[in-house]
């Protein structure tokens, strides 16, 4: 796959911890990762509450669905981008990668959700629920990092 040939280093190696780092560095990049976070909350809060009450499909969750798979693009295209160039510093990555999208994307609501409709005999929707959480953010995530590539 093109968007694993490109990859210059392992997922877990983006935020190595440098030792010798100063206070001061440190608590900068806790603030960016903190103002990442505010923002992704308050964009999850927003968007799930509006996808919700447009497609008033009771008991699906549409929102959390559309997030998850939004949020993965967006994850995809900023590491590999960021990492591809030096337009985002690392701090500015903390704060989308950590921050934004460790905020704004629901695995617990994902959880939550997909016990509540297999808990309500739902199986057929509790089905392409996980399966097209699972597959769309795997799916967002080629194309975000596809779409950096691009950009490259």
């Amino acid at each position: 796959m093109e968007f694993a040939s490109n990859r210059r280093s392992s997922a877990d190696d983006s935020y190595p911890n440098h030792t010798g780092r100063s206070f001061f560095v440190a608590m900068t990049t806790l603030l960016y990762v903190s103002a990442g976070g505010l923002a992704g909350t308050i964009a999850r809060f927003l968007l799930q509450g509006w996808i919700q009450q447009r497609a008033g499909t009771g008991t699906f969750p549409a929102g959390t669905l559309v997030i998850n798979i939004a949020g993965s693009f967006i994850l995809g295209f900023v590491i590999r981008y960021a990492t591809g160039t030096t337009v985002i510093a690392p701090d500015l990555r903390a704060a989308l990668t950590i921050g934004f999208c460790g905020a704004f994307t629901t695995m617990s609501s994902f959880s939550y959700e997909s016990m509540a409709l297999l808990g309500d005999g739902e199986y057929v929707r509790a089905s392409f629920y996980m399966g097209g959480t699972i597959l769309g953010c795997l799916a967002a995530v080629m194309a975000g990092t596809a779409l950096a590539n691009r950009l490259l």
